[in-house]
């Protein structure tokens, strides 16, 4: 069962920091002013439980919490960079982030990159040094300011609303002094690499991973959010939850399906049978990732001035409705579809 309650925030995809292109420092404010607080959100969305390290992809989007219930969040009052903290998802919602995780268990690292404005922007440390340093995320590289590759220092469990769930710390080294990824208690506090010998091993932060959940009972919201001014038939399925579907993952099931190899066929193989088909490799595909949930994946049937049509539904991490046209792989913001909708089949 989900543990934490969260609501969404921002935009979409793929590249790191952009190769080549070496800047001054970024002036950071010192220090940072407090994030915005949002008052009372709409929570709509669910984390899973803490998920093993061991087997992420890259295409999944990951949720960063520490033993306190606070998230990662991005305060991005630039174009180009912004301070990272810890947030009480409840009160700092609008500045969480998902996360593109990757691990490498043989040397027992990971490195996380804030996914915003169509990029990943990379954690970077503020200034090469053995001190107490901020950590800030950006889409470029920057002079003097090291990237972020953290080692995995410990793993175990902890307690969380009663239940026991796997944690770990990170650290990074600097010379000889090692350090920890720690931010202070509170509903918030900025994140800071910290020499360990400074921080008591039971005070440190404890880390875990989690993928956002949408449950069944918000999606007709999210469907009325999206088309006010449609008449909507819903179909849902039994299931409790769905998995939110990031557009790297809608394309890879557009791939797995292997519909480029099939053309349109008027009554055998039409609109709705690539959609069908579509909805179907989207539960093979998560029992072959042995997937906590179903993904949040559907079929929608619309009308226009020139007849019907139907097309694939996915709820993305930032809670968002996305529409993939089965027949070509394209994605666009489900709001935006050449049709009215008049039926929807999760």
């Amino acid at each position: 069962m989900p543990i934490h309650k969260l609501v969404p925030g921002q935009p979409h995809d793929p590249a790191s920091p952009l190769l080549g292109q070496v800047l001054p420092r970024p002036e950071p404010l010192d220090p940072p002013p407090e994030p915005d607080p949002v008052t009372s959100p709409p929570v709509i969305a669910d984390l899973t439980d803490a998920l093993r390290l061991k087997g992420m992809l890259p295409t999944d989007r990951m949720v960063l919490r520490d033993q306190h219930g606070r998230v990662l969040c991005l305060q991005a009052r630039s174009g180009d960079w912004g301070w990272v903290y810890l947030g009480d998802p409840k009160r700092y919602s609008a500045d969480m982030v998902p996360l593109v995780v990757h691990v490498d268990l043989a040397a027992q690292e990971i490195v996380l990159a804030a996914e915003k404005k169509m990029v990943n922007w990379s954690l970077f440390a503020n200034g090469n040094t053995s001190r107490e340093t901020s950590v800030f995320a950006g889409f470029k590289l920057w002079k003097d300011y090291p990237r972020l590759r953290f080692k995995i220092k410990r793993r175990g469990t902890t307690i969380v609303n009663q239940r026991q769930m796997s944690v770990f710390t990170l650290g990074w080294t600097v010379g000889s002094t090692h350090m920890v990824l720690h931010a202070p208690a509170g509903d918030w506090g900025w994140l800071k690499l910290v020499p360990e010998r400074d921080v008591p091993d039971d005070a440190q932060s404890r880390f875990s991973l989690h993928k956002l959940l949408m449950p069944s009972n918000k999606i007709s919201d999210l469907l009325k959010a999206t088309w006010p001014n449609a008449t909507l038939g819903c179909q849902l399925s039994v299931d409790d939850y769905y998995e939110a579907v990031s557009e790297q993952q809608a394309r890879s099931i557009w791939d797995n399906a292997r519909l480029k190899d099939y053309g349109f066929k008027p009554e055998v193989f039409d609109c709705d049978e690539f959609a069908m088909a579509y909805k179907t490799q989207a539960a093979k595909d998560a029992y072959a990732q042995n997937g906590l949930y179903p993904y949040s994946v559907g079929i929608v049937y619309g009308q226009n001035a020139k007849g019907a049509h139907a097309a694939n539904l996915f709820v993305d991490q930032w809670l968002r409705l996305q529409l993939i046209e089965p027949q070509t792989g394209a994605v666009q913001r489900a709001s935006e579809w050449g049709y009215t909708p008049f039926h929807v089949m999760i």
